[in-house]
């Protein structure tokens, strides 16, 4: 397999994993977010369902477009329910239900991801209708891990399985700065929206729960971005485009528990956030805009 030239840093953290080679990716274009992504609204979380896109920014706005092809069109743009200064918006994720049947798009889960508490908890998981006419949404559920065995550190990221009705945390032990930061992962099934508003997830109602480095041997430390599931397998957008902090996609294997890598570093210089996909091909939401690729795995 030929691989590109890449960084010392680069190379080290794929020395002990499968490092697939680099795909052809496509610039899509800037994203229409407020305040172009500045000023406090740095772009999060995004899902993508049929062909519409769910865009997050900091604090909890919300941008929809229809993506089609290689492009993307404005929608609608609005304050999440969950809009507040201290919901980050780091992951989006689209669940498996509706509240309306008619709905065009099943209700969304918001990862809040702060490193401050909201009266008392951290760590939210936002559960939004989005509303038919894409004009704003309904806050129906609120999910909290009650982490009393301080498993998780500076953040708590969510996503659902939608194939396995699962749901999945993935977070710092301590953070992406200290030389003793792992990174975990805890799975729950994905509560229902009729078991209620306010949800609590305990260490005892887990499924599964380890450390990547426990369980694979493989060191890392990047800084905790967007998530997705594929077909078993859970995609980690990373880094800033910096040398000291690379732009790589991690793709871990839920089942297998294993590490595959894709540098992508040639790709952008600005800061991976989140990813999804539309039948072969994956799109990644970063501060300078969309872009699209098709990875062999």
């Amino acid at each position: 397999m030929r691989m590109k030239k890449l960084s010392l840093l680069a190379c080290l953290l794929l020395l002990s994993v499968c490092a697939l080679s680099q795909p052809k990716v496509d610039f899509m274009g800037p994203l229409q977010g407020l305040e172009g992504g500045h000023s406090g609204y740095s772009y999060q979380g995004m899902d993508i369902s049929g062909h519409y896109m769910f865009s997050c920014q900091n604090k909890g706005v919300a941008t929809i477009y229809r993506v089609q092809g290689k492009k993307f069109t404005f929608v609608s743009q609005f304050h999440l329910a969950s809009y507040n200064d201290l919901n980050h918006a780091n992951v989006a994720s689209f669940g498996t239900e509706k509240v309306n049947r008619k709905d065009p798009l099943p209700v969304a889960y918001v990862s809040q991801c702060h490193k401050k508490p909201i009266d008392g908890r951290k760590d939210l998981l936002y559960v939004e209708r989005i509303l038919p006419d894409f004009s704003g949404s309904e806050l129906i559920q609120t999910i909290f891990y009650d982490d009393v065995n301080h498993d998780f550190g500076y953040a708590l990221q969510w996503v659902v399985d939608q194939k396995n009705k699962m749901l999945y945390g993935y977070g710092n032990t301590v953070n992406n700065s200290d030389p003793a930061n792992r990174h975990r992962i805890i799975k729950f099934r994905l509560p229902k929206l009729s078991d209620g508003a306010f949800i609590t997830l305990k260490p005892e109602d887990a499924l599964e729960n380890y450390l990547i480095e426990d369980v694979s041997g493989f060191s890392f430390n990047p800084i905790g971005q967007g998530l997705y599931i594929h077909k078993g397998k859970l995609f980690m957008p990373t880094g800033l485009g910096k040398a000291d902090k690379p732009s790589i996609l991690y793709i871990w294997d839920l089942g297998n528990r294993s590490m595959q890598t894709l540098d992508l570093q040639e790709v952008t210089t600005g800061e991976f956030e989140d990813i999804s996909r539309i039948g072969r091909y994956f799109y990644i939401q970063g501060q300078d805009g969309l872009f699209r690729l098709k990875i062999k795995l």
